[in-house]
């Protein structure tokens, strides 16, 4: 097995991603890790890649259960260096990069802000607005290499929990997206947000009488979801340069929620800007 120089550990998403790197820099390894891996747990899930000869440095963004005061106020770049974290197992040297904190409205980041750095690292000029998707979304006003302000929303987690659970979940099934009646939603919670429970309500009871499609129920919950968000964000992305930073169907379907609004907004992966953040650190931690 080649030797390993260090390993990334990214939380935020539907499960925490191991990103495991080699002497010159090389992805030896990749893959996904138990959702409900702590600290403590580390060394065993990571042991094929420890030795006892030298500690392995493991880099992480989006620690959970980080406290508050860990945090780093904005405005303030995405990163500054990472905090060095004890462990149980001396195989194993913890560097966590802390999150970002605002005091009003009182928000938190935890795990985007990696992200947001490693897109820098990559674009140092840009000025604009980042929407990062993960387990909640966070709309982020970028100026000067800072992160100035930031909105979270828990979109991300209604989407999860109405899907998946009656009345909903029944006929709002994910499935091919019916652009026509997403765009719809998107328009119509935006022109009058109010009506945002009462449309939910009508999609189980259109289903329950018509039988529409689950396909077509859940792209009508999506752009209701998506749409009720973008009316509260409308600050961040209105007349704005937009990137979205996601992974997997989420991220396509702000992108095209944007685009019923006139915004043409970027669409980067924030997995691999996860891991040019990571590479920030390392670079860091290297130079001693």
């Amino acid at each position: 097995m080649r030797s390993t120089e260090w390993i990334g550990l990214t939380w935020g998403a539907e499960y925490p991603v191991v990103t495991v790197i080699g002497a010159v820099g090389e992805v030896i390894a990749k893959h996904a890790a138990p959702t409900d891996l702590s600290p403590d747990g580390l060394a065993d899930f990571l042991s094929p890649y420890l030795t006892t000869r030298a500690p392995a440095p493991v880099l992480c963004a989006g620690l959970p259960r980080m406290p508050a005061d860990m945090y780093r106020a904005v405005p303030a770049a995405p990163m500054a260096g990472s905090l060095l974290m004890e462990t149980p197992d001396p195989r194993v040297v913890l560097h966590v990069v802390p999150g970002l904190r605002q005091a009003k409205p009182a928000d938190l980041m935890l795990g985007c802000e990696t992200a947001i750095g490693g897109m820098l690292a990559q674009e140092p000029d840009f000025d604009g607005v980042i929407c990062t998707v993960a387990s909640q979304s966070h709309w982020s006003h970028i100026s000067a290499g800072e992160v100035v302000s930031f909105q979270s929303y828990l979109t991300p987690v209604l989407a999860n929990t109405l899907t998946f659970n009656p009345p909903l979940s029944d006929c709002a099934g994910q499935g091919p997206l019916d652009e026509a009646a997403f765009a719809q939603a998107v328009d119509d919670v935006m022109a009058r947000p109010q009506t945002f429970a009462a449309t939910l309500a009508q999609i189980s009871a259109d289903a329950a009488i018509s039988g529409v499609p689950e396909n077509l129920g859940w792209s009508r919950l999506m752009g209701s979801l998506i749409g009720l968000e973008l009316s509260g964000a409308r600050p961040y992305w209105l007349g704005q340069n937009v990137v979205i930073v996601g992974d997997g169907v989420l991220p396509t379907l702000y992108k095209s929620a944007l685009a019923t609004q006139a915004v043409q907004a970027r669409l980067l992966s924030r997995e691999e800007l996860s891991l040019a953040g990571l590479r920030q650190v390392w670079a860091q931690l290297s130079k001693g």
